[in-house]
């Protein structure tokens, strides 16, 4: 299967409510929405950047 292109809802449905599914496929679905709902970046953040005081 590839879990990159199922929706969430099909995701869920393996995962929690379809009994004839292996284990091994709830177990990459439930990774697939992990994946899909985790929080991703706002921004970059430079921490190399050294400050520079005016003269």
């Amino acid at each position: 299967m590839n879990w990159k292109k199922a929706t969430l809802g099909q995701l869920y449905e393996i995962a929690y409510n379809d009994d004839g599914a292996s284990p091994s496929h709830k177990r990459a679905a439930i990774e697939e929405i992990r994946r899909k709902t985790r929080q991703k970046p706002k921004g970059k953040i430079n921490y190399k950047e050294k400050k520079v005081y005016p003269r």
